[in-house]
Order: C-alpha cells, then sequence, then structure tokens
C-alpha cells in the first residue's frame, strides 16, 4: 500500500504540486486529472474523503465520485440531480426551495433538526442545511460519502459527508456563457470568467440566472406560474492569493436570491370508518392514486437571501502543513401560504369564509349549490363544501380557494460563524496524522404562525394583531444560539506494505440555548377552536401554564466519536477494508407549546379537554435527544480488465440509538411541527457500483443498493417496533452509458443515458396499525361526522417504487457545445413526498417533477 502511494505521488501529484492537505492544492489537481486522463482508457479518480489526495480505489470509504464531465452530461444543476444517482441514497424536496430530506443508508435528514451529513465546500463545512440548497454552478468535482464521518468532518456526519469542490482561479485568462431553454418557460443563463489579476493573485467569477414556471397550474386562479415555480440567481466569486511559495489564501464569497413555491401539497385521506360511513372509497383512497388539483387562494411563495463568506489559508512547513478557516452565512427566509383550518372549521362562521362558500362550495348545482367540482373534486369524493347556512357540516380539504383555511406563514432566519485550525503531516511516511479545532456560532430563528383570512391581504410577519388585515391566532416564534467546540484527529500508519490502520476521534460539545419571542396575548377570537368555555384563549397555549411569560431553556450535547479502519492491499487490483464508526447529532428543542398544543387536542388529561376523547397517548415533548449513531462496515474494491473495469462492494450494519424523526400534527389548532425520536433502530445493507469502459468511446455504469431495517423500540409510536426505518426505499438501482463519438475531426457528439429506480417507500414509523383521529372528539359533537372511533391506517400510504429515465445529447466543438437534454422521458406520475399527520388521518402529498426537456449552448472564451 506504501509503494502505491509513493507511486502515485511520485508520477502524478508532484509533477505539479505539493503534497500538502490543502483543498487547494487537491482541487487543481483534481480538475488536471480529470482534463489530461480523458481520453486515456485508465481513469484514476482523486479523491479528498480523508483530507488529502488518494486513489478513489485505495480510499477505505464507500465513496462516490462524479466529475466536472460527469455532472455536465448528467444534467445536475441543484443538489437533486446527482442524489439519484447514487444507490442506497435518495432525497425528497417538497415543501418549499431548500427543505430537502436526505437519505444515506437508511438515516434521513431533519426537517426543523440539523442534518445527518456534513455538506462540505472547498474544504469549508457549512453550518446552514439551506446551503446544500445552492445551484451547483462551476464545479470540479463531488464525492458522496456514506457511513459515520463525524471523526473528521464533524457535528451531523451521522449518515455521511458531501464534498463539493468547485474550480480554483486560472492563471491564464478564460470565459464563458451559457444559455438555455426548456419547457415550462424554463430560461437558464450563466456566465463565467478567470484569471489572474496579479502575478500572485488570480480570480473567479460566476453569475447564474434560472427561471421556471413549473409543472402545474394553480385552476383557481388561473395560474401555471403560481404552483411550483422557482427564480434563482446565484453570484460567486473566489480569489486565490500566493502570499509566498508556502502560503496561499483562498476567499470565497456568494450571493443568493431564490423565489419560488411553497407547501404545494393536497391532503388524503386514511379513514376506513369514513368508507362504511360514507360509501365513499375516496376517504381511504392509495395516496398514488391521486388526482391533483392546486387551487389555494393564497399562493404559496417563499423567499430566501443567502450570503456565504469564507476566508482558508494554507501554511505549508518542512513536516507538517497548517490550514486555517473562517466562515459566516447569513439567511433569511420567509414562506406565505394557504392553511388547513377549514377542515375543523376554525373560520366557518368568519363573514369572508360566509362569502366564499356562496359560491366556491362544490354541492351540485341541482340541489342549489355552485357544482364546483373542479375546486374540489366531485361532491362527496371526499371533499364536502357547502353553502352558508349550513355550517360546521363539510367535509373540507387543505389548502382550499375559500379563506375558511386561513393562511401559515413561516421564517427559517439563521446567522453563523465557524472557524477551524488544522495540522496534516505530510504523506511521505509510514505515519501520517491530522489534528485540529473547530468552533462555531449559531443563531437561528424559527417561526410558525396561523391565522385568519379575512381577503384583506396579508402583512408578512411573525405576529399580527387581532387589528390588522391577517390576524395571528397561534404562534410559535423561537431564537436558538448554539455553540460548537469540537476536537479532532486522525492517525494512518502502514503496518506492512499491504496492511494500513486508521484511527480517528472526535470530541464534539454543543450548548444550546432557545428564547421564546411569542406576545403574552389573546388570540383574535375568530377561530372558534380558539374559544375554549367562553374565553378566547392565548395565541400559544404554553401561557396557560407559564402566565408570566414561557422561560427560556438551555442544555448541553456532547459525545466521542471515534472511527477505526483497518485496509488490506490484497493486489494491485484488489483493496479489501472494514471499519468502525460513531456518529453523534446534537439534540434540540421543538417550539414552546408543542407539548400543551398537543396534549390539549390529542392526549387524555380528565379534565374535558378534546384529547380525553382521541386518547393518541403520545409522548411528545419540547426537546428531545441527542441521536447516536454506530456502524460497522466491510467492503472491497477492484479493478479487472487492465483497469478497464471497476467494481465497488460494501455491507453495512447500523444500530441508531434515539433516532431523530420529524412528525407533522394537523388538528384545529392549524399545523405543527415537531421532532421527536425513534428509540432504537437497526439498519443492514449491501450495495455496489461498477464502471466499465468498454471502448475508448464507451462507457457503462450503474449500481445497487438495498437495505433492511427494523424499529426495535419506540416509545412514542409503540405500535410501530418492528416496521421499516421511515422514509427508506428497500432497493434502489441506476444503470446508463456514456458514448463519444467524432462525427468530424472538430466536432464530437457524447451522449449519456441513465435509469433510476427507487423502490416502495414509507414515509412514516406507522405502516398499517391503526391509531386514534381527531375525528373521534368531532364524532361526539355531532354534525357531518359521524360518532366514532375513527382510526386511521396508513396502508394506502406507501409510495409506490418508480423508474426514471434521462437522457442528454450534446455536439461539442473545441470552443463550443450545443445539447438536447431530457428528464423524466417516460412522463413518470410519482409521489415527492408523503407526510402522514396520523391524529389528522391522513397525509399530505406532493407531487413530483413530470417530464422536462430542453436545448443548452455553451461557448468558451
Amino acid at each position: 500500500m506504501l509503494n502505491t502511494r509513493k507511486h502515485l505521488i511520485a508520477s502524478s501529484v508532484a509533477i505539479a504540486f505539493s503534497l500538502s492537505t490543502s483543498v487547494f492544492h487537491t482541487q487543481a489537481f483534481a480538475q488536471e486529472e480529470a482534463t489530461n486522463a480523458e481520453d486515456e482508457k485508465l481513469i484514476e479518480v482523486i479523491s479528498i474523503s480523508r483530507k488529502r489526495p488518494e486513489s478513489i480505489q485505495e480510499v477505505p470509504i464507500a465513496v462516490t465520485a462524479l466529475s466536472e464531465r460527469q455532472l455536465e452530461a448528467a444534467g445536475v444543476e441543484r443538489t437533486g440531480d446527482f442524489i439519484g444517482l447514487i444507490p442506497n441514497v435518495s432525497i425528497v424536496d417538497a415543501a418549499n426551495v431548500g427543505d430537502t430530506q436526505v437519505n444515506i443508508r437508511g438515516i434521513i435528514s431533519t426537517r426543523d433538526a440539523e442534518s445527518t451529513f456534513a455538506y462540505v465546500v472547498d474544504g469549508v463545512l457549512q453550518t446552514n442545511p439551506n446551503s446544500f440548497n445552492e445551484t451547483l454552478t462551476d464545479v470540479a468535482q463531488i464525492e458522496v460519502l456514506k457511513g459515520p464521518q463525524g471523526a473528521l468532518y464533524g457535528r451531523n456526519a451521522v449518515a455521511g459527508a458531501i464534498l463539493v469542490t468547485t474550480k480554483t482561479p486560472s492563471d491564464i485568462f478564460e470565459a464563458k456563457v451559457e444559455a438555455g431553454i426548456g419547457n415550462n418557460n424554463t430560461q437558464r443563463y450563466s456566465a463565467m470568467v478567470t484569471g489572474p489579476l496579479s502575478d500572485t493573485v488570480f480570480g473567479r467569477f460566476a453569475i447564474s440566472h434560472n427561471t421556471t414556471d413549473g409543472f402545474y397550474e394553480n385552476v383557481f386562479l388561473g395560474r401555471d406560474d403560481a404552483v411550483d415555480f422557482l427564480e434563482d440567481t446565484t453570484m460567486k466569486g473566489r480569489l486565490i492569493w500566493e502570499a509566498s511559495d508556502d502560503l496561499k489564501f483562498d476567499l470565497r464569497a456568494s450571493r443568493s436570491e431564490v423565489e419560488g413555491g411553497a407547501i404545494n401539497f393536497n391532503a388524503a385521506f386514511a379513514l376506513p370508518s369514513f368508507v362504511d360511513a360514507f360509501g365513499q372509497q375516496a376517504f381511504n383512497k392509495d395516496v398514488n392514486d391521486h388526482e391533483f388539483i392546486f387551487a389555494f387562494n393564497v399562493p404559496g411563495e417563499n423567499e430566501q437571501e443567502t450570503t456565504e463568506l469564507s476566508l482558508k489559508a494554507d501554511w505549508e512547513r518542512d513536516t507538517f502543513d497548517v490550514t486555517a478557516i473562517v466562515a459566516y452565512n447569513d439567511l433569511d427566509e420567509y414562506l406565505l401560504s394557504d392553511g388547513t383550518s377549514a377542515s375543523f372549521y376554525g373560520y366557518e362562521v368568519t363573514p369572508q369564509c360566509q362569502t366564499d362558500r356562496q359560491t366556491l362550495n362544490n354541492l351540485p348545482t341541482e340541489l342549489g349549490g355552485a357544482g364546483r367540482s373542479d375546486l374540489y373534486g366531485d361532491f362527496l369524493s371526499p371533499f364536502v363544501v357547502l353553502p352558508p347556512g349550513q355550517d360546521f357540516a363539510g367535509v373540507y380539504g387543505p389548502y382550499t380557494p375559500s379563506s375558511c383555511d386561513g393562511y401559515q406563514y413561516q421564517e427559517r432566519s439563521q446567522r453563523d460563524y465557524s472557524a477551524e485550525i488544522r495540522l496534516t503531516s505530510k504523506d511521505d511516511s509510514d505515519l501520517r496524522w491530522i489534528a485540529g479545532l473547530y468552533f462555531a456560532q449559531i443563531e437561528r430563528d424559527v417561526v410558525v404562525a396561523y391565522g385568519a383570512d379575512q381577503g384583506q391581504g396579508f402583512l408578512r410577519q411573525s405576529y399580527v394583531p387581532p387589528t390588522g388585515p391577517n390576524p395571528t391566532d397561534l404562534l410559535f416564534s423561537d431564537t436558538f444560539d448554539t455553540t460548537v467546540m469540537s476536537g479532532f484527529g486522525q492517525v494512518e500508519y502502514d503496518l506492512t506494505q499491504q496492511w494500513e490502520l486508521s484511527v480517528a476521534v472526535r470530541y464534539d460539545n454543543e450548548s444550546r440555548e432557545v428564547e421564546n419571542n411569542v406576545p403574552n396575548v389573546l388570540a383574535s377570537g375568530l377561530n372558534v377552536n380558539t374559544i375554549v368555555n367562553g374565553q378566547v384563549g392565548p395565541i400559544n397555549p404554553a401561557f396557560n401554564t407559564n402566565p408570566n411569560g414561557i422561560p427560556s431553556r438551555d442544555a448541553s450535547f456532547s459525545q466521542w466519536q471515534p472511527k477505526v479502519t483497518l485496509s488490506y492491499e490484497a493486489s494491485s487490483s484488489l483493496n479489501l477494508y472494514g471499519s468502525y464508526g460513531v456518529g453523534f447529532r446534537s439534540g434540540g428543542f421543538n417550539s414552546i407549546g408543542t407539548e400543551a398544543t398537543l396534549d390539549f387536542w390529542f392526549n387524555a388529561s380528565g379534565t374535558g379537554t378534546p384529547g380525553d376523547a382521541v386518547n393518541a397517548q403520545l409522548q411528545v415533548t419540547d426537546d428531545y435527544a441527542k441521536e447516536v449513531t454506530t456502524s460497522i462496515e466491510l467492503g472491497a474494491k477492484s479493478s479487472w480488465l487492465d483497469g478497464a473495469l471497476k467494481v465497488n462492494t460494501a455491507v453495512f450494519n447500523t444500530n441508531v440509538e434515539d433516532n431523530q424523526f420529524f412528525e407533522f400534527f394537523a388538528g384545529p389548532f392549524g399545523l405543527l411541527r415537531a421532532v421527536t425520536t425513534i428509540d432504537e433502530l437497526d439498519i443492514r445493507g449491501f450495495e455496489v457500483d461498477f464502471n466499465y469502459r468498454v471502448t475508448d468511446e464507451l462507457t457503462l455504469f450503474g449500481g445497487a443498493g438495498f437495505i433492511d431495517s427494523e424499529i426495535k423500540e419506540n416509545r412514542n409510536r409503540p405500535l410501530s417496533v418492528g416496521n421499516e426505518a421511515p422514509q427508506t426505499p428497500d432497493r434502489s438501482f441506476t444503470l446508463g452509458f456514456s458514448h463519444e463519438y467524432a462525427i468530424t475531426s472538430d466536432v464530437l457528439m457524447l451522449t449519456r443515458v441513465d435509469y433510476q429506480y427507487v423502490g416502495e417507500t414509507n414515509f412514516h414509523t406507522l405502516q398499517g396499525e391503526e391509531t386514534p383521529t381527531i375525528w373521534d372528539f368531532f364524532g361526539t359533537l355531532g354534525g357531518g361526522v359521524p360518532p366514532g372511533p375513527h382510526p386511521q391506517n396508513f396502508n394506502n400510504a406507501t409510495r409506490d417504487a418508480y423508474g426514471l429515465v434521462n437522457a442528454r445529447i450534446a455536439f461539442a466543438g473545441e470552443m463550443w457545445e450545443v445539447a438536447l437534454w431530457g428528464k423524466n422521458l417516460a412522463d413518470k406520475q410519482y409521489l415527492q413526498e408523503v407526510i402522514p399527520a396520523p391524529e389528522f388521518g391522513g397525509s399530505f402529498i406532493h407531487p413530483s417533477a413530470l417530464r422536462s426537456y430542453g436545448i443548452d449552448f455553451t461557448y468558451n472564451f
């Protein structure tokens, strides 16, 4: 193994670069290697997964690397585009721009909690989860590491790490412009310029602007740009200053402004008792058969402004190198959308709701109604919206064209500072080491508000008084402060020429504080569900038990994260490895009032609250525990046919304690988001990927992943024990080819086609078990809901397996390229996300992108 490493260093890296751990060096090396090897049969892919350049076939980690050329050929524009190319990795991107949940080997990112993977750009750990939303322009390579990576990459890397290497500034002038158009009024423009600013300073600047109307139409407003539209402008700048032969500075800055749709969901009931009561199968219909209707009167809007700055210094010493990083991130975000309160008659008797129901109901015209089946579907299939005079008797869905469902407003803003210092030994000895310290200070504001839609417009702010146009009736508003202190190190030692032992460890400590920002005021009185015993309640139920103000909270979470890896170079074409690692994700806080709200509506108290009729026995609290992941992995990386065929395999077994799981609750209060924990989760899996360069022109590639998971303990949902891990497909595949053909001596045709398959997916821990719902309470009140019980059953809430075909054909000359592309060419209709809300008795569902196609033009100067 040592001989191979020395050969790699001598023959490649040392030609132009010193082998420090400077990511500046490794980025430049990776780019040059990819370019120079493009026409060679044997392509050596270089990984920086252990913070030093190594052949990817030698790195004892399950890692997939995608080069610039592969990213372009696959049409990768945003992060979700490359996730589908990797087995046992999947993504959901539904509620708003950047609200992504990434699943790596059965461990998912969690809304309103920390990520489960480290996202690192040019060696800088991104502390804001929304950074993963960025447009991928000017990228040289992406690496996806699977399994716990906390020892080197820090906080929250329980499932893996994603490393993005952008292109470094050039020492000669270069420029590029790109333009593209596609269906759905899709337009893309970008430009890049790079070159020397002096003998020692080199710069690079890129800008992109993308817009699309999206695939779906708001039938009430008659607009095709009011559902899943997107407009994104991103600017990125980078300066490299070679202060001396030994010292280099790397300054990065970016700014993005994004506007897009938000909360584009429909609802699907999971109430078998309603099927019997009303004789309508629509109350328990398969979510995959749902016909989407977007007819909300409050178009969802999401606006984000993001600023990122980082400075990295690499100082090369005789026996070790020093890397120092400081970074700043700022995100301001809000979203406004329609609400759900109509389902529970909250605003049923407001003047605006009464006016809307006069013309916006689906009672058949022969019965005196407006017959608006275009907005709700056919009468009683499953929704029933009645004219005024028949109050508290309908069956509403969420996000309707009437004001009866109110509105929701959210903010997710974050400011953070981070710093890291790292010492790295040289690579030219049997013993290699890394040691460092990391610090981060994070402040995050989270607002979730619900209120009345009076047809008077909306103030985009957390609290609107009763005299305002859209009064607030329920408010969660908190400021979270987090301080992170970490120390880490790794030692790699060549026991023999074939055996290497690597031992890494990290200690993380996170101190968290949360301060409540909700004013101690009463609700507007417009929502009947805020009135109890004739009295209007406060806008946050926590004031009922804290009349003098909701107290601040604080807690600390810490964890040792060791990782031990033993690797064996069996031959020049076969490397074997085994590893044991621990990952850690900090615990945290739900918004104060979460526990009180759920107890009042869903848990029995014996005091006459609605929860007495439901008795869901939830154990959701205003805080949640840290998550600890322990994983064992065995892998093999092999080359065949003189290096033309590369096959990599891995098997793994992961145990997760207190797995953080996002739960969605819907009820008369509106919507509520909370993080709960699955006490113990076991995940086992296998994956394989291959790349076969059949000829100099034709390459085949593919991979497969299989996961077997089981919930061992879950005190919040004890009936879920024995079920699969939520949001985890049991299998995934990818298969494709790329082909290069010289049409003339000056024009090359490049073709890539790939197929991606994702297996069946359950999105909740409950997967067929029956549990009580809020309809048990409403059944005691009479009206349109028959007497209970009305338990939910999610047998019909599993997302079906789906397969996608994507293709791109490009014609390239020396300075230009024209590309025709298509995604989801078979126009497969499938669900992007299913958000089950057990106590509501149904799921909120979101469709995926349909067929898209277009043409791009690129010109290089």
